[in-house]
């Protein structure tokens, strides 16, 4: 898989990819976002990009890289997933380096995964949620087009701020 924007390849996972994935998750500011998981190891990230490729393999949509056309690096991941691993609800999720924050890449990415997910994949419907506090990541999904649903409970969490984009509503954002 591998879609693009102006700044921006967003693709299938590749082996070799773990160590770009370990710099992105062993910083505290991202974990900081992120349930409660055991610290980062490059043998994680890898069992990671593995798993990341056979839910590819097997559902058609996964965790993608992110990467930046300009320098080819590794910046985070984005893409589609069952909620909780098993759905039935489909989510959009996003994981960014640091110094990739507030640069507008978060939005971009997540509109182009919009698109494929409710375009060519055929999903009706897409959630997002997040920590309250995490006002970057939903203003991501603000800015993508994505409506504030409520407050809603996920992985355990509750309290978590919950948006939504279907497929009869949704449109690229202006």
């Amino acid at each position: 898989m591998r879609l693009e924007t102006p700044r921006l390849v967003i693709r299938s996972f590749e082996p070799g990819d773990d160590e770009a994935l370990l710099r992105v998750f062993s910083d505290p500011e991202v974990r900081r976002f992120l349930p409660p998981a055991p610290e980062p190891t490059l043998e994680r990230m890898r069992a990671g990009v593995q798993r990341r490729m056979d839910t590819e393999r097997d559902r058609g949509y996964a965790l993608w890289a992110v990467q930046r056309k300009d320098t080819g690096t590794l910046i985070g991941n984005c893409a589609l997933m069952p909620v909780e691993g098993t759905g039935p609800e489909v989510e959009i999720a996003y994981h960014y380096a640091h110094e990739a924050w507030n640069r507008g890449y978060g939005t971009a990415a997540a509109v182009a995964c919009l698109a494929h997910g409710l375009g060519s994949i055929g999903l009706e419907r897409i959630i997002a949620i997040c920590f309250p506090e995490n006002v970057g990541s939903w203003r991501v999904m603000e800015k993508a087009g994505m409506r504030y649903e409520g407050v809603a409970s996920y992985y355990g969490l509750t309290g978590l701020k919950k948006y939504l984009a279907d497929r009869a509503t949704w449109s690229l954002p202006s």
